[in-house]
């Protein structure tokens, strides 16, 4: 049993914090909004970050972007409450360069792995994450009994090169879901039927996307989605497109399926 620490306990805080505790190990929690997104489980609720990781071994955040992950671990004094040998797990999706803002930040004898993650809250119920992990070797070695319990690790280089990775990831999920969102306009355009259009597309090289839009237990907000493309700060016509096909969704609190509802625009 591991000591853990879960600092962010939204929708994919929570789901990681349900994961451990069902696997065995001590949770404490803590949220920045005390009154939601509390995980529905036996966890021990903390009242500041520092007092969550006082007595951790693993601490893992699970925050919205880089300044809200700086703001907890420098403003909120959980850094400064890292004993020496704890591993701080970075799993938000932030940029590689607040990443390594970060790592520089923290106190002599603490570990560092940033470790965003593949899939949404399903998977990380079930434990089958893909975890793209960043750092050096002996402080992934640390992390990853704690990381094998929320899936798959997959060994990116230097601290900075998961984050590096994640986003590489998304942009090509998301870029994908843009030209689903344009191939079914253009199948509706051409007179193809819906039903049709989405059967053969199933079996094509955007099945994945297709998969993912159908899902009805993944939950990734649009207005995050929005936020992992800029922190790519890539200046190409797919990514710009995408971006505007995101931003136009009405409800930018939704699930990334709504944008397979857009009518064409």
């Amino acid at each position: 049993m591991t000591n853990i620490a879960v600092l962010g306990t939204g929708r994919m805080g929570s789901a990681l914090a349900a994961r451990l505790l069902a696997t065995g190990h001590q949770v404490t929690v803590w949220n920045r909004t005390r009154t939601t997104s509390a995980p529905a489980v036996p966890a021990i609720v903390a009242d500041t970050p520092a007092a969550a990781v006082a007595a951790a071994e693993v601490v893992i955040t699970m925050l919205t972007d880089g300044p809200a992950v700086s703001a907890v671990l420098f403003d909120g004094g959980a850094a400064a409450a890292l004993r020496p040998g704890t591993v701080l797990v970075q799993m938000s999706t932030i940029s590689p360069a607040e990443t390594a803002a970060i790592a520089e930040r923290l106190p002599v004898g603490v570990y560092f792995v940033d470790a965003p993650v593949g899939g949404s809250v399903d998977a990380a119920a079930a434990g089958t994450l893909a975890l793209f992990a960043g750092g050096e070797p002996d402080a992934v070695e640390r992390a990853e009994p704690v990381l094998n319990e929320l899936g798959t690790v997959r060994r990116c280089g230097r601290a900075g090169s998961g984050s590096a990775v994640k986003l590489m990831q998304n942009t090509a999920m998301l870029t994908a879901l843009g030209g689903l969102h344009d191939t079914l306009a253009l199948a509706a355009g051409l007179g193809v039927e819906r039903e049709l259009a989405l059967d053969l597309l199933a079996s094509g090289p955007l099945g994945t996307a297709l998969r993912r839009a159908a899902s009805t237990t993944a939950d990734f907000p649009v207005a995050l989605a929005v936020k992992d493309l800029r922190l790519t700060h890539a200046d190409t016509p797919v990514v710009a497109a995408t971006l505007r096909l995101l931003r136009a969704v009405p409800e930018q609190s939704a699930d990334l399926a709504a944008l397979i509802n857009l009518e064409d625009r």
